[in-house]
């Protein structure tokens, strides 16, 4: 499937859209996810600067 037709397909289906809406979904989750453990692990590492 060339990258034209994905377009195409994303931005006429109903279904392409269904599907687009819950990559985007997905990737903010993990975004979020990622996030949260970085500033966990980060939170956890001790400051001897002062």
């Amino acid at each position: 499937m060339s990258l034209s037709t994905l377009y195409a397909f994303l931005g006429h289906d109903l279904l392409g859209n269904l599907v687009a809406a819950a990559l985007v979904a997905g990737i903010g989750y993990l975004a979020k996810k990622i996030r949260a453990r970085a500033r966990n692990r980060n939170g956890q590492t001790h400051n001897t600067h002062q």
